[in-house]
């Protein structure tokens, strides 16, 4: 009786820390140099620099989407496996916020959504545009003022499709504005916005500013660093129903997607551009299962702490993650989670070496 319930016990501890740790994060090398790292203005290119002039980044339709100031408005369009640039989308229109783009996201249906930044929204109003398709012309997807007066914009990601497309963008935490700790769901089709206000601290100001992830289509996730804030949403009310400690004060950005039936958050460092992959099996408390850093050398300082990481195509167990702290380049990184069969067998090769050495 003694040895079956040791075996359960040391079945239940080995378990989960098994299948946490059979993720495995490696740089795809097909990109940038080979070494998984576009590096800040490598071979010449003129749209990805060190001067705080590309924020957004996102994956979708098989491309991928950098979103870049640098010698204009733009929207380039990269290969997913090379980073090489395959052209821009139109930016006919586009114009006023104190960025006219900045932050991306594609939906489930393809549409791309890239935002402005405004720093007053009560005067300069935020602004999604929306490309059914990379051949078409940008439309105003919403024109509007998310908690009149604030900074909104550096920040945004989606979930859905189709009507049931919604958009969250972050408030900053400055100006000093009452529910500046919140954040906005914007409905696209409609065109319309519901900020999100919360009644108790934490979340504290600007926790949604840097960035945000959605986790399903009423959760949503900040990185306000040290800590993530993982909330729900209903109407105008926000619940924070977690706040579990991660990572690193520069954890700041993150996204979410679920690879081979397990849910991963990826974090990015806008310090030293390393990677964490956690476990969000139980989102209140994440389990570090990877990380990764494909940068070398010494890198420009990301000093407004943004950038934005984008899931890429899930095949099966493994799935593509982009990451791009502003200033730092493109890092490309292929995710893999063991198959559920690996999980079992290792776990019990494990457990009997464990319940072995107690005997």
């Amino acid at each position: 009786m003694r040895r079956i319930t040791l075996g359960i016990v040391c079945a239940l501890a080995v378990l989960p820390s098994v299948a946490r740790a059979g993720v495995v994060v490696s740089p795809l090398s097909t990109f940038g140099g080979g070494d998984g790292w576009l590096a800040p203005g490598e071979g010449g290119y003129a749209f990805l620099g060190s001067a705080n002039n590309e924020r957004g980044l996102a994956y979708g339709n098989g491309h991928l989407y950098l979103v870049s100031r640098s010698g204009g408005t733009n929207i380039r369009i990269l290969n997913p496996s090379t980073g090489a640039d395959l052209g821009g989308l139109d930016v006919t229109g586009i114009s006023g916020g104190t960025f006219a783009v900045n932050a991306a996201a594609v939906g489930g249906d393809g549409a791309i959504y890239v935002g402005n930044l405004t720093t007053q929204s009560a005067t300069t109003p935020f602004k999604v545009y929306k490309w059914s398709n990379e051949v078409s012309t940008p439309t105003v997807a919403f024109n509007g003022s998310p908690l009149s007066g604030g900074r909104v914009g550096d920040s945004l990601a989606v979930t859905g499709s189709g009507g049931s497309t919604r958009l969250v963008a972050g408030f900053n935490s400055s100006p000093a504005l009452a529910g500046n700790n919140g954040y906005a769901i914007v409905d696209p089709t409609a065109g319309t916005s519901s900020d999100i206000t919360f009644s108790t601290t934490p979340p504290n100001a600007g926790d949604f500013s840097r960035s945000v992830a959605f986790s399903d289509a009423s959760h949503v996730i900040g990185a306000p660093g040290l800590a993530l804030r993982y909330t729900s949403f209903s109407g105008t009310a926000g619940t924070l129903i977690a706040s579990p400690a991660v990572g690193a004060a520069a954890d700041r950005l993150v996204a979410y997607a679920v690879v081979g039936g397990t849910p991963l958050l990826a974090t990015a460092n806008t310090a030293d551009s390393h990677v964490n992959i956690y476990d969000m099996t139980d989102p209140t408390a994440p389990v570090l299962a990877a990380t990764g850093n494909n940068t070398s050398g010494t890198l420009t300082a990301n000093g407004n702490l943004v950038g934005e990481l984008a899931w890429g195509p899930v095949v099966g167990n493994t799935a593509t993650l982009y990451a791009m702290s502003t200033n730092q380049g493109i890092q490309a990184f292929t995710v893999s989670v063991p198959e559920p069969g690996e999980i079992a067998f290792f776990a019990v090769i494990s457990v009997r070496l464990l319940c072995r050495r107690k005997r």
